[in-house]
C-alpha cells in the first residue's frame, strides 16, 4: 500500500512537471516570435541602442527559460533536485538586470545613486554565484 501511493505520487509529479515544461516551452517560442518582431523596430527606432538593448535583455529571458526548462528535464529523467541551472539561472538575472540599469541611467539621472547602489549588489550577487558554480563543478569532477 504505501508503495503504491508513494508511485502514485511520483507520477503525479512527473504529470506536474511535464506541464510545467510544456508552459515554459510555450513561453520560449513566445519569446522568439517576439524578439522576430523586435527586429523591424530596430530599424525604425529613434533610439537604437535601447532597442539592442531590449533585444539582448529577451535573448537573456530566453537563455533563462531555456536553463529552466533544462532543469526540469534532468529532475523528470534522474529524480534530482541540481543547484547548478538555478545558479546559471540567477547568474544571467542579474547580468539582465545590470545592462538594464545601463540603458535606464541614460534617461532617468535622477536616480544614478539608486541605480549605482543596484548594481553594487548585483555585482556582489555575480560574485557569489560564480563563486559556486565554480565550486560546484570542482565538487562534481571529484
Amino acid at each position: 500500500m504505501k508503495k503504491l501511493n508513494i508511485d502514485s505520487l511520483v507520477v503525479i509529479e512527473n504529470v506536474i512537471y511535464f506541464i510545467v515544461a510544456l508552459l515554459l516551452v510555450a513561453s520560449a517560442i513566445l519569446l522568439v516570435y517576439n524578439e522576430i518582431l523586435s527586429f523591424p523596430a530596430f530599424f525604425k527606432a529613434e533610439n537604437q541602442v535601447q532597442t539592442i538593448i531590449e533585444i539582448i535583455s529577451k535573448t537573456l529571458l530566453l537563455i533563462m527559460v531555456l536553463e529552466i526548462l533544462y532543469t526540469i528535464r534532468i529532475t523528470i529523467k534522474e529524480h534530482v533536485l541540481c543547484a547548478e541551472p538555478f545558479l546559471i539561472v540567477g547568474l544571467i538575472a542579474a547580468i539582465r538586470r545590470i545592462l538594464i540599469i545601463s540603458v535606464e541611467t541614460a534617461y532617468y539621472q535622477e536616480k544614478i545613486n539608486m541605480y549605482m547602489l543596484e548594481i553594487s549588489v548585483l555585482s556582489g550577487m555575480i560574485l557569489i554565484f560564480v563563486i559556486s558554480l565554480v565550486l560546484l563543478r570542482k565538487i562534481k569532477n571529484k
